[in-house]
């Protein structure tokens, strides 16, 4: 009977340090899924000036999705104010819209997701354009 107790104990607590290593290994995972960085293509303009969302000026991307439903939304992501965007602001503020390519990671959740922008491409490569120059006849 303690022999059979022994080993009961032995694979509950063996049990018991697997699961806690997935729940770790998963917790990593998701943390660099959410550390990559992306590039997401919209229009940029300024959070205060133009949208009338924000108290300070702030880079906001305008992007334009299929919802679920399959209609067109579009949402606004703010830029954080680092270095890069900062840069790029004095483009935008006091009203113009740039079409853009963003790259870099998020951060956050929800509506509270900001982008911290590495790079801004204020000439985004044009969708479905495979190639330059003419069609051979």
């Amino acid at each position: 009977m303690k022999t059979f107790k022994l080993i009961l104990t032995t694979v509950a607590i063996s049990m018991a340090m697997f699961s806690a290593d997935a729940e770790e290994k998963k917790a990593v995972v998701e943390i660099n899924k959410a550390a990559k960085e992306r590039t997401v293509k919209g229009t940029i303009m300024c959070g205060k000036c133009t949208l009338k969302k924000t108290d300070a000026c702030q880079a906001a991307l305008q992007v334009k999705r299929k919802g679920k439903d399959g209609k067109e939304v579009t949402r606004v992501i703010l830029l954080k104010n680092d270095a890069v965007t900062k840069a790029f602001h004095k483009k935008i503020c006091g009203g113009d819209k740039i079409a853009v390519a963003v790259t870099g990671k998020f951060e956050g959740k929800g509506k509270k997701r900001v982008i911290v922008a590495s790079k801004i491409n204020d000439k985004p490569a044009a969708k479905g354009k495979k190639g330059k120059g003419k069609k051979k006849a």
